[in-house]
């Protein structure tokens, strides 16, 4: 058996579709294309998929994975993506297949890209929130509330920005590198709503995840 990984984008509607049903749809898409792969054993056999970093409900990825074992260890890992993407949604599409290098237990941060508008246009200018932003990060901390195992507890949002960088422009456009993984896992969400409540504002944030990267920084393969 050979343990393969196929490298996916998600976008569009697809974005609100959970990580569960995210899982259903590539259930399907793998049973439709007929691939060779490896089925759980026992009584409700099915195809055994597992994914790296699960994403949160509402964010497009242009790096999320998805694991299987291959039973034919010559076939052609080229043809994979083609024979899925024939069986998958508008919104999701394989674009690599290559066999697994790491773990995700190696997964130890993620970048994301961020547009960030007002829910109400009149409430705030682009350039007053782009002020704003500015004003928030060069705060010598910025504390917020973050659900753990053991209930909520204040941590600092700043000290877990691994980099950033602002984008000028009409928008406003920001990247983040934030802790990601079994360990800790920091969602951007806690960043947006902290800025929220400093502008006094509600805001809404477009959230794209761009990269997955091991403890040495290097990309996940």
């Amino acid at each position: 058996m050979k343990n393969v990984r196929v490298f996916f984008e998600k976008d569009g509607a697809c974005k609100y579709i959970s990580h569960l049903d995210t899982n259903r749809v590539m259930l399907r898409a793998v049973g439709k294309s007929r691939l060779d792969i490896w089925h759980t054993e026992g009584f409700h056999q099915h195809a055994y998929i597992t994914f790296a970093l699960p994403l949160s409900l509402g964010f497009a990825s242009t790096c999320e994975s998805m694991d299987f074992r291959l039973l034919d260890d010559d076939a052609d890992l080229s043809e994979i993506p083609a024979q899925l993407n024939a069986c998958l949604p508008d919104g999701i599409r394989i674009y690599r297949c290559s066999e697994a290098v790491g773990k995700p237990a190696d997964i130890d941060s993620a970048d994301y890209e961020m547009r960030i508008v007002p829910m109400n246009d009149d409430e705030i200018s682009s350039k007053e929130l782009s002020d704003k932003l500015n004003d928030f990060l060069n705060q010598p901390e910025i504390i917020v509330e973050k659900k753990t195992k053991k209930g909520m507890k204040n941590i600092d949002l700043k000290s877990y920005l691994l980099a950033c960088e602002l984008s000028g422009g009409d928008d406003v456009m920001m990247k983040l590198r934030l802790p990601a993984g079994a360990t800790l896992n920091i969602n951007p969400s806690l960043f947006v709503g902290a800025l929220s409540d400093y502008c006094g504002v509600e805001l809404h944030a477009d959230i794209t995840r761009t990269g997955i990267y091991t403890k040495e920084g290097a990309p996940f393969e």
